[in-house]
């Protein structure tokens, strides 16, 4: 049976890449009871960061957009990598998102939108989550965007 998830995906242009390997001494994943968690995930492409610097400096509101796209991206391939299939995603439950931005940068919701939006195309109903995002001066390898990503499961024997 193919993955849907996977198919709207390639239907708005993304494939799922090799997940990233982590930036230090933690795991990508874990799966804890029927929750999976998904460590801050930033903008790689072909194992680099495809968008640096700051919003409301370097980086538009629409590049940040498309760094939190792929990001949120690179999360799926972390889960998909892990489950094998996104048949066992009940519900996406929450996405944090961290944005690198100059001081008086506040769109910091319009450009977390990018995932969410991302997400619900992929998802439908069971994207439907809850969401934070703060401003932070930096982020490793002067990503402008990273994203944390929590999943409900069915049980394995779904």
């Amino acid at each position: 049976m193919a993955d849907e998830v996977v198919q709207r995906l390639e239907a708005l242009g993304h494939r799922l890449p090799t997940p990233p390997r982590p930036l230090g001494a933690y795991r990508a994943v874990i799966e804890a009871g029927e929750m999976l968690h998904v460590s801050m995930q930033g903008p790689l492409l072909d194992g680099r960061f495809a968008f640096t610097g700051l919003l409301g400096r370097e980086v538009t509101i629409e590049d940040g957009r498309r760094a939190a796209e792929l990001s949120v991206v690179n999360a799926l391939a972390q889960i998909h990598e892990h489950l094998g299939r996104f048949e066992r995603i009940r519900q996406i439950v929450r996405v944090e998102g961290h944005v690198a931005c100059t001081e008086d940068f506040l769109e910091h919701p319009r450009v977390l939108d990018g995932a969410s939006e991302l997400l619900a195309a992929a998802f439908g109903e069971r994207a439907g989550h809850i969401r934070s995002v703060c401003g932070v001066r930096n982020l490793p390898g002067n990503a402008p965007v990273a994203v944390t990503l929590t999943a409900e499961l069915f049980p394995p024997e779904f």
